[in-house]
């Protein structure tokens, strides 16, 4: 796994985790503790996600100067290992 790839997991399994306990605080709303995690994870998603795209590529044209998201490899780009 490259580092590219490491990153994005990795993020990816922040924002999965942000994003169940945000559901789960839906029907919680009176859990502090819950919020509190909740809030520590979203920060540690942005963090991950302004590293990711400062190393490699912005990960939303929204983020992007121009056209400057489109320079990245597509995802069908992206050879696989063959170890």
């Amino acid at each position: 796994m490259t580092r590219r790839e490491a990153m994005l997991k990795k993020l990816s399994a922040y924002q999965f985790a942000m994003w169940d306990m945000h559901l789960y605080l839906d029907t919680h709303p009176w859990d502090l503790s819950m919020l509190e995690t909740h809030n520590r994870t979203a920060a540690k998603a942005r963090q991950l996600k302004a590293e990711y795209e400062e190393a490699f590529c912005p990960l939303t044209a929204k983020k992007a100067q121009g056209v400057e998201w489109l320079k990245g490899p597509w995802p069908w780009e992206i050879e696989e290992c063959d170890c």
